[in-house]
C-alpha cells in the first residue's frame, strides 16, 4: 500500500475484453449446437419415418445424425477451447 498521496487505484475492468469475445463466441458455438439438435428433434417429431432411411453403408439416419451431433459437439468443443487459449495460459 505505497500509494503517493493524490494517487488512486483504478479497479481493473470485471470482465476483460478478452474474456468478453471468448465468452460471446462460447455463446454463439452454443446456440449453433443447439439449432443442430432442435433441428434433429423437429425432424424425429415432423417426419420420423425419414429416420430409418440409410443413405450410407446400411446405416440408418437417426444413427448418422445422433452420431453427428456428437462429432459436432466434439468439434465445438475443440474451437472454444483453442479460440480461448492464449500464450500466457501455457506459461509456467
Amino acid at each position: 500500500m505505497d500509494e503517493e498521496p493524490g494517487e488512486s487505484r483504478q479497479k481493473p475492468p470485471a470482465h476483460p475484453p478478452r474474456r468478453q469475445k471468448v465468452h460471446r463466441l462460447g455463446m454463439a458455438l452454443f446456440i449453433a449446437y443447439v439449432a443442430m439438435y432442435v433441428g434433429f428433434m423437429g425432424l424425429v417429431l415432423v417426419w420420423p419415418s425419414a429416420l430409418s432411411w440409410r443413405p450410407v453403408a446400411g446405416v440408418n439416419l437417426a444413427i448418422l445424425s445422433g452420431l453427428g451431433l456428437i462429432v459436432a459437439a466434439i468439434v465445438l468443443a475443440v474451437v472454444f477451447m483453442l479460440a480461448g487459449t492464449t500464450e500466457d495460459d501455457h506459461a509456467v
